[in-house]
């Protein structure tokens, strides 16, 4: 019944903003946050290229649709976007994120291939993005791509794309300031200034400050039994500098450098002046070439990445533990590829050389272990892709990518060990080895344009993904347990078969469908091996990272964007998927888990929504519905929540803004109704949150 009074009230306010505002409209229509046939994008093929010529799912949001979307974070913007898989357990003050798609588990990044101008910000340790460092008001468009891209992208690929495109000046000289208050105290601040001193040369300076008091996070029985538990808080600041200069022949060379730091509290504190704390130190330097040599239209870039994790852990059971991580995880790469037009076929090739490196301890304080975990990765690929145009009707892209990855230097082991470690003693492996893998992706698509407003196409491709080094040499504490790694984890793969329609069929009317059916063989998935370890807090699960043999995705996929009338804009979005586990062959250590459906994979997801775009008060309103999921890998209770589900839930959020000269004031209201939901320790949510935006542009031509 909640569920549909929040439906109920959000209808009923569309309702009246189309017929109460109407008067008002002054003949805009609105940004568009979806498809735009005519859209250049690059993400689907690494080209250039209309979305009306490219055989696949494709979902572009635009900074002006970002900038009416009642959302705070980068990845927030997304949850709008159909069977977009958003785990964001704390709102603003999460020092984690994760964005996952086609019926694949939140729990994990590294299945989802997420870039910044074209340059991967999935780590090799873990695959994780820290979407936190990345700034919505340098964003010019997101590209998202459904489906196994690794044909052309490689490992990370399996599910989708996202791409995010920062904005290149245009104008002589841009300026983009703005203050924000919200909840808890939260407060920030944005600069980003940008031009060009010439035709030739520009530049582009974004920073951002935001801290919070935050809140308790903890359920009440954890409270009551935990007298160090404080409020959750956050610090964080990032600066971005571009520059790029244009040469003649359409040539251009561009540098961006990147820094982030931030500062979390994760609600416990007993001696330390900031308590349990995780720190982020994120550096990052890219050079990018595009130009043409002759008939060939040539891109290259070179980048490296380096994040500083820290956490500081301290707790006081039966006596006082204190250990710190540091974690260094580095990504280094260099991407190439080459476009040539011959007649109604557009040839590309390329070849990328990527290598990743984790170097961490655990460094205890209040003894003298210090667990030492290492690992490197490197990978490199050859690719080759034919866009061909049989008729203005038929359209086919066939590409295939060759991948070799290469770990090595791998160790887990633990130095002047204690009565702190010994739970993790027989688990050390102080050399891993050196393992090679590598594998074909395959991807073929077909596009048939009945006619103008209709379209139909479909698509097979395969993905593939190495293990992430976190996988292959930590053991340690993870949600709901301890995970030993896994040196002789194979790759998976996941191959796609694909169909989908987009028509119109009334006027000012888009409808997109999508379904699609996955096999992953060699699935990666911690598995319990029925055993418990006491890591001094009490009896937990142990997990292994093990290669699934078989499992199946089933899912669909439907959205319809309408211009009721100018000015409003209504959307809606439904995913159905189910993730399912056909076939595990269990040793002596793991449980048999044939028939068993994934974790952290709502079953359904669906959302609508509205803009309107008038000359009195301009609003956007959303409500999501995100559906029950399994809370462990046997879909068994848990012990932690009492439940085999994680509940389904509905939220709504509201955005109001005016535009006065070179201002902007908003007011924003994530979770209008205060909705209850947890996390997978049963932490609470943030709840309703309110904030306030106060933005001054300035532009010169």
């Amino acid at each position: 019944m909640k569920t549909f009074r929040d439906f109920s009230l959000v209808l009923s306010v569309l309702f009246l903003l189309n017929y109460s505002l109407s008067y008002g409209q002054n003949g805009a229509n609105g940004p568009a946050d979806t498809i735009n046939m005519e859209q250049v994008v690059v993400t689907a093929t690494r080209t250039d290229s209309r979305v009306a010529n490219i055989p696949m799912r494709i979902h572009t949001l635009t900074s002006a649709a970002l900038s009416t979307m009642p959302a705070i974070s980068t990845d927030e913007v997304l949850k709008y976007t159909p069977g977009m898989n958003i785990n964001r357990s704390f709102g603003v003050l999460s020092a984690k994120a994760t964005v996952t798609m086609r019926g694949l588990s939140s729990k994990e990044q590294g299945r989802v291939l997420v870039l910044m101008d074209g340059i991967p910000l999935n780590k090799s340790d873990g695959g994780s993005v820290d979407w936190n460092m990345i700034d919505p008001y340098s964003i010019e468009r997101i590209e998202i791509t459904k489906g196994a891209g690794s044909a052309i992208y490689g490992g990370s690929a399996m599910g989708g794309i996202i791409n995010i495109i920062t904005q290149k000046p245009v104008n002589k000289f841009n300026l983009n300031a703005s203050l924000d208050y919200g909840t808890y105290n939260t407060a920030g601040a944005k600069v980003n200034v940008s031009g060009r001193l010439s035709n030739s040369f520009y530049y582009a300076v974004n920073t951002f400050y935001r801290q919070s008091d935050g809140y308790i996070t903890q359920p009440e029985s954890e409270i009551r039994e935990n007298p160090y538990i404080v409020k959750s808080n956050m610090q964080e600041a990032g600066i971005n500098v571009r520059t790029g200069i244009t040469l003649k022949g359409n040539n251009n060379l561009e540098a961006i450098f990147k820094y982030y730091n931030d500062q979390r509290g994760t609600g416990e504190k007993v001696y330390q002046p900031e308590g349990n704390t995780t720190d982020h130190d994120s550096w990052g330097a890219i050079l990018n070439y595009a130009g043409n040599i002759g008939e060939l239209r040539i891109k290259s870039s070179a980048y490296a990445l380096t994040e500083d994790y820290k956490k500081v852990n301290e707790y006081r059971k039966d006596d006082y533990t204190w250990y710190n991580v540091l974690s260094t995880r580095s990504d280094y790469g260099w991407l190439n590829s080459a476009t040539y037009q011959k007649g109604k076929n557009l040839l590309t090739a390329g070849i990328d050389f990527k290598l990743g490196g984790v170097d961490g301890e655990d460094i205890y304080i209040t003894s003298t272990d210090v667990v030492y975990n290492l690992g490197k990765m490197f990978t490199y690929a050859f690719f080759l892709q034919d866009e061909l145009t049989l008729t203005d009707k038929i359209r086919i892209i066939a590409g295939i990518r060759y991948d070799n990855a290469t770990f090595f230097d791998g160790a887990f082991y633990i130095t002047q060990p204690t009565s702190e470690t010994d739970f993790m003693a027989e688990y050390q492996v102080p050399d891993m080895g050196r393992k090679n893998w590598s594998a074909i992706s395959p991807r073929l698509s077909l596009q048939y344009r009945i006619n103008e407003n209709t379209r139909l196409y479909g698509m097979v491709s395969r993905g593939f993904r190495p293990s992430e080094l976190e996988y292959l040499c930590r053991s340690g504490r993870i949600k709901g347990g301890f995970k030993i790694a896994s040196p002789d984890l194979k790759p998976e793969y996941l191959t796609n078969f694909e169909a989908g329609i987009d028509f119109v069929p009334v006027h000012d009317l888009n409808v997109n469908l999508s379904a699609y059916y996955s096999i992953g063989k060699d699935f990666q998935y911690y598995v319990s091996n029925g055993q418990v370890i006491d890591m001094g807090f009490g009896e937990r699960p142990i997990f292994i990272r093990d290669n699934i043999a078989k499992v199946t995705i089933s899912g669909v996929e439907a959205e319809f964007k309408y211009q009721l009338f100018s000015g409003l804009q209504l959307t809606g979005v439904y995913a159905w998927a189910q993730s399912k586990i056909l076939d595990y062959h269990a040793n002596a250590d793991t449980i048999n888990l044939t028939g068993k459906f994934f974790t952290d994979v709502p079953e359904h997801i669906a959302s609508l929504g509205g803009r309107y775009i008038n000359r009195f008060v301009n609003a956007s309103l959303y409500v999501r519905y995100t559906g029950s999921m399994f809370v462990n890998d046997r879909n068994i209770v848990d012990e932690i929540i009492g439940k085999e589900k994680y509940p389904a839930y509905t939220t709504v959020d509201l955005k109001l803004w005016k535009d006065v000269k070179r201002f902007r004031v908003s007011l924003g209201v994530q979770n209008l109704f205060d909705v209850d939901y947890y996390d997978s320790k049963f932490n609470v949510g943030p709840g309703r949150y309110i904030y306030g935006t106060l933005e001054y542009k300035i532009a010169i031509r």
